[in-house]
């Protein structure tokens, strides 16, 4: 018999095994400690082992832990519904609840697929996404995601959906060009890539507000999402915000979408819906989208077996709870100038650590082996894997990000709740472990120099 039987993402490596969290700690079988410096995958946003969390969960299967959407409704589901739309920008007045990102992903697609079926328009039924982008692991979310290193595990299965440019100013800036300039142009991109394929038969466009696993918190000049907008209402497109990575406070909002004002036609939200409590996905959808369905079918699109079950609903109202009453966000706003502040400190020192980015308490730098020329270190060496493999030697976990030829990116997100001190203690060992890369990227460099790369 084997001794194991989980299949884990590197079969043969052996993981540390977590036995509790407190606060922005884990502590594993062997004694050690570690600061969750990602909120694991930016999911633990308040923190581990609140118990008010723990007792809401208990509390609501005692009552009803599930209940099918086809047959009842139940109270916490209506009253999540009806903070999230609330919280959320313009006329998202409408929820929907899945169990992931991908499948709020997945339910994008299929309303807004829905939405021009039922206007007498069936040929728009492509969503077009940008070239590093990640929307979730499912069939259709990956096919709009620009995520070169988690595409092949679908190959040709699928959909061709033609994507974007991104918005990514450190590599694709233009020498001299405004914020402003760039913002147009980088926008203009994607109505070219609309164009291209044929506005009739594009029924949305996908976009997070800040780039998260697929690039390391890339973050879009002033003004990109705005044009973003004007040009969807032009060509008659809908605009779809994913913000499960940056929406339920991590850069200082509520949502994200909130910085430039822009309404979405549909927004995404998860990890930090549940802070990691509990599977869940929410999908927001604008008033006129309702309406259509209300005018035509009356039929909103399928969901799935746990969409809008009670327990996790539970589980995410009371992590609003908490989050409102402990005054959260504020605590974002502070502790990410801080955060900020050290990680501009450290790149000064570390010159191999460049283009810090970010906001509130999501952000992101890469490596490079010549900071003059911005020439990333060579994909062979999987460099956002060794730092974060450094930064794990510390006690510090770090987020890898960045797609190969380009996977040399790193993502700093601890939970929300995040004190000065912990900060600092964040600061301190990524200090130890930016010393180590130090010495890695300039091997690498050499390495370079005599290979005649």
């Amino acid at each position: 018999m084997p001794v194991q039987a989980l299949l884990k993402q590197k079969i043969d490596k052996t993981y540390p095994t977590v036995t509790h969290g407190r606060g922005v700690f884990l502590y594993d079988t062997e004694g050690r400690e570690y600061l969750d410096g990602s909120s694991g995958a930016m999911t633990a946003s308040i923190g581990h082992g609140v118990q008010e969390i723990a007792d809401a969960m208990k509390t609501q299967a005692e009552r009803v832990a599930f209940t099918y959407r086809t047959q009842f409704t139940n109270e916490p589901v209506e009253e999540l519904a009806l903070r999230l739309t609330r919280m959320a920008p313009g006329d998202l007045n409408w929820a929907f609840f899945v169990n992931s990102g991908s499948e709020a992903s997945e339910f994008a697609i299929r309303a807004a697929v829905s939405h021009w079926r039922e206007k007498g328009v069936p040929g728009k039924v492509k969503v077009l996404g940008r070239q590093i982008s990640y929307h979730g692991m499912t069939l259709g979310a990956l096919s709009m995601s620009g995520h070169a290193a988690r595409r092949p595990d679908y190959g040709p299965l699928l959909h061709a959906f033609p994507v974007a440019p991104p918005a990514y100013a450190y590599r694709f800036a233009q020498p001299g060009e405004s914020e402003e300039e760039y913002a147009a142009r980088a926008a203009d991109q994607f109505e070219h890539a609309i164009l291209a394929e044929d506005s009739g038969t594009v029924a949305a466009i996908i976009a997070e507000p800040i780039v998260g696993a697929a690039g390391g918190v890339l973050v879009p000049p002033p003004g990109y999402f705005r044009r973003l907008r004007e040009i969807c209402d032009r060509l008659n497109v809908l605009l779809i915000v994913d913000e499960v990575i940056t929406g339920m406070g991590r850069t200082g909002d509520w949502f994200a979408s909130s910085y430039e004002g822009v309404v979405p036609d549909i927004l995404l939200a998860g990890k930090g819906l549940s802070a990691g409590y509990s599977p869940v996905g929410a999908v927001l959808l604008r008033e006129h989208m309702i309406q259509t369905l209300r005018e035509g079918s009356g039929v909103a699109p399928f969901g799935h077996t746990f969409s809008g079950n009670p327990l996790s609903a539970a589980v995410c109202l009371a992590v609003l709870d908490f989050m409102e009453r402990e005054n959260v966000l504020d605590n974002v706003k502070q502790r990410g100038a801080q955060l900020e502040t050290g990680l501009r400190q450290l790149a000064r020192r570390y010159p191999h650590m460049v283009d810090v980015r970010g906001r509130g308490l999501l952000w992101g730098f890469e490596f490079v082996v010549d900071p003059r020329t911005r020439q990333a270190p060579d994909r062979q060496h999987e460099t956002s894997s060794v730092f974060v493999q450094e930064c794990l030697e510390q006690g510090l976990i770090v987020y890898p990000a960045g797609i190969s030829p380009l996977n040399n990116a790193a993502i700093i997100s601890p939970p929300l709740t995040i004190s000065e001190y912990e900060i600092q203690t964040l600061l301190d060992k990524l200090d130890g472990a930016l010393q180590a890369m130090e010495r890695h990227t300039k091997q690498w460099l050499a390495e370079a120099e005599l290979s005649g790369k």
